[in-house]
C-alpha cells in the first residue's frame, strides 16, 4: 500500500516542470495531457493518469463526448489507428515537452512506474465488441461499450427502446450537439485478434452470463437463461 505521501511524490515538481498540460497533480494520480498520431487520421488527444502503481489509463478526447474512457495505453493507440500499439505504444504516444515539442512516452519520465505488460484474453473469456445505435433525433451513431455488466444492461435496454435517443444515454455523457465518429474510427471495436475485425469468434458474443439478464422477459434471455 503506497502513503498519501509517496502518491504526491512520484515525480517531483522540477520533473513536472519539463512538461506542457500536467492537469492534475494530486494524492491519488498525475494526470497530463497526451496524444497519437497517424499519417491518414491526424491527431488523436487524450489525457494520460498516472498511478502510484505504475498503472496507466487514458481517456480519449478524439471528439467531444468520445465514449472511450478508462483506455489502457495500447488501447487508446489502437483507438487512434495504429496497428502496431502492442509492440510499439511507448513510441506512438506523446505528450508536450516546456517548449511545446512533441516527446515520446519512452523518453520521458512518465513511465518510471510503469511495469505493466499487454494481458491477452484468458482462454475461453468472452470477449464483446463496441455497438451502435442509431439516434432516432439526430440520425447519428452512438457507440456503446460492453466491458462490464452494467454497460451490457445499457446497451440491451436501449436495444429494444425504438425510440432511443442521444438523451436516453445514462449519466447524459453524449448529446445530439456532440459530433458523430468518423467512419474510420467506427472499423475499431475492441477486438482483441484486430483493431479493424469485421467480425470474429473473439468479439462476437451469441449470448453469455454477462449479457442475457433473468429479470428480463425479451426472447433473447429467456432462451438463453433455458438452456443453460
Amino acid at each position: 500500500m503506497f502513503s498519501l505521501y509517496k502518491v504526491a511524490d512520484m515525480f517531483t515538481e522540477k520533473e513536472l516542470e519539463n512538461f506542457m498540460g500536467v492537469l492534475k497533480r494530486g494524492s491519488d494520480y498525475v494526470e497530463i495531457e497526451c496524444g497519437c498520431t497517424v499519417t491518414k487520421f491526424g491527431d488523436t488527444n487524450g489525457k494520460l493518469r498516472i498511478f502510484p502503481d505504475g498503472r496507466l489509463e487514458i481517456d480519449c478526447q478524439c471528439y467531444s463526448g468520445c465514449p472511450e474512457v478508462k483506455l489502457s495505453p495500447i488501447e487508446f493507440a489502437k483507438h487512434a489507428g495504429r496497428k502496431t500499439a502492442i509492440q510499439n505504444w511507448k513510441s506512438q504516444i506523446w505528450v508536450n515537452n516546456k517548449e511545446g515539442r512533441r516527446e515520446n512516452l519512452w523518453k520521458t519520465c512518465l513511465l518510471k512506474y510503469h511495469t505493466d505488460t499487454f494481458r491477452r484474453p484468458l482462454r475461453g473469456q468472452i470477449i464483446h465488441r463496441d455497438e451502435f445505435i442509431r439516434c432516432t433525433n439526430c440520425n447519428k451513431d452512438r457507440r456503446f461499450l460492453l466491458r462490464t455488466k452494467e454497460e451490457c444492461r445499457i446497451y440491451h435496454d436501449a436495444v429494444a427502446n425504438k425510440d432511443w435517443k442521444c438523451s436516453d444515454m445514462p449519466h447524459k455523457r453524449i448529446s445530439c450537439n456532440d459530433a458523430e465518429e468518423r467512419e474510420s474510427r467506427k472499423a475499431c471495436r475492441a477486438c482483441p485478434r484486430t483493431a479493424k475485425c469485421n467480425g470474429c469468434v473473439r468479439c462476437v458474443c451469441f449470448g453469455c452470463s454477462m449479457c442475457k439478464f433473468e429479470d428480463c422477459n425479451c426472447r433473447a434471455c429467456v432462451d438463453f437463461l433455458k438452456n443453460i
